[in-house]
């Protein structure tokens, strides 16, 4: 059922170019794959984070406008002629003893 040959380490296409394995053209190939996916990769970060980036600033937006929006009513509420200012004074103060309180 097994025979006792190594399984082959390199495959051969018709015009005799090794893909893959200890020679020259693999390490080659291997060089250029990984080093056109590192740049892949770098880019693909770099739009993420400028999309992060721009999702984050229109959520600040959003929040800023309703706060603005929120102050202004709260402004408007106050001015309405509505609102007494008054203090309260005691009459017989009382002590600061808290046993008594």
């Amino acid at each position: 059922m097994y025979d006792d040959r190594p399984p082959p380490r390199r495959v051969t296409y018709e015009k005799g170019i090794r893909i893959g394995g200890p020679g020259w053209f693999g390490r080659l190939l291997t060089v250029a794959l990984s080093a056109i996916l590192f740049v892949v990769a770098a880019m693909l970060s770099i739009v993420l984070f400028a999309v992060l980036f721009a999702v984050g600033l229109v959520v600040v937006g959003y929040l800023w406008w309703k706060m603005r929006a929120l102050r202004r009513q709260t402004v408007a509420f106050g001015d309405d002629g509505r609102t007494v200012d008054m203090e309260v004074v005691q009459k017989d103060p009382l002590d600061d003893d808290p046993a008594k309180r």
